[in-house]
């Protein structure tokens, strides 16, 4: 009797042993997590100390105050005398354009103290007095035109306005460490009734930032001039000239966001020989200066 069971072809047995082993030998399928994607890094904002810098637009009316405390040698064939003397300015001035080729202004105070005296209001000295200062037609640095030249020696208001030019400086529009230039500067005082003509040259350079208040930025600008002065007239009836060098160092601190200059402090040195027929007298002065610009 035949049995029931059906027998399956061997063909087909083979057929599946092989898909199971194919089947055994391939892994399942397994899903790895998706790594997000790196933070963006944080953006921090904070005070530019880097630069560069673009100055902002400085306002028309500025005013100034300039502190002189200076130690003061003279010496000739028979003595020597030293001596300490204070001077104090205040002024304000507009200028007339962005390029800093014209301004007016007026001197509002000055006094001047020798020793220990308090200071005064040199004798002569008319307060308050308007001044005009300009660049000629074809650039070079600021002269005074008012007051005129010829009165340097008669009365003491141009002698007194030649600290100004520590206070106008060309600054350029944008700031950069490293960066550099230069300008001249032409002074004209009276010193012994002998009227003293200067010119220096002084170089700029914009050294680094720094933040105050824990937010606004201040860039500081270092300066160097050396100079020469000259002059010859008559005094008492000989003829004397007068010969002279100066050398000088300032930091300007510059707050960029508003162009404005805020302070600055330095030294400078007058080395001056005084000449005639009967004597021959050398003066050494060494002063500290600071400069404050209130708002």
């Amino acid at each position: 009797m035949a049995s029931s069971r059906t027998i399956m072809p061997r063909r087909h047995s083979a057929l599946l042993v092989s898909a199971c082993l194919f089947a055994a030998c391939v892994p399942p399928s397994v899903r790895r997590p998706v790594r997000p994607p790196p933070a963006a890094p944080a953006v921090v904002l904070g005070p530019n100390i880097a630069g560069p810098w673009v100055l902002g637009t400085t306002s028309a009316l500025q005013r100034v105050t300039i502190s002189t405390r200076a130690v003061v040698s003279i010496t000739d064939a028979a003595s020597a005398h030293t001596d300490t003397l204070q001077a104090a300015l205040a002024a304000r001035y507009v200028w007339s354009s962005r390029a800093h080729r014209r301004l007016d202004g007026t001197l509002e105070d000055y006094r001047v103290g020798v020793g220990g005296a308090p200071t005064v209001v040199p004798a002569g000295l008319q307060l308050v007095r308007a001044f005009t200062a300009e660049a000629s037609a074809q650039g070079g640095p600021l002269s005074f035109r008012v007051p005129i030249e010829s009165t340097a020696c008669t009365e003491p208001t141009l002698s007194a306005l030649q600290g100004l030019h520590d206070a106008w400086i060309p600054v350029p529009d944008t700031l950069a460490v490293g960066r550099e230039w230069t300008d001249t500067v032409q002074t004209l005082s009276c010193r012994d009734r002998i009227p003293l003509h200067g010119t220096a040259v002084r170089r700029f350079r914009v050294v680094r930032a720094t933040t105050e208040d824990s937010a606004r930025v201040v860039v500081l600008i270092d300066r160097i001039s050396r100079g020469r002065m000259a002059g010859d007239g008559e005094q008492f009836g000989e003829r004397v000239s007068l010969t002279g060098e100066t050398s000088g160092t300032m930091r300007y601190m510059v707050d960029p966001a508003t162009g404005r200059l805020l302070r600055a402090a330095g030294t400078a040195s007058l080395a001056l020989s005084l000449k005639s027929s009967r004597r021959n007298q050398q003066v050494k002065q060494e002063s500290a200066v600071t400069i404050s610009w209130p708002p």
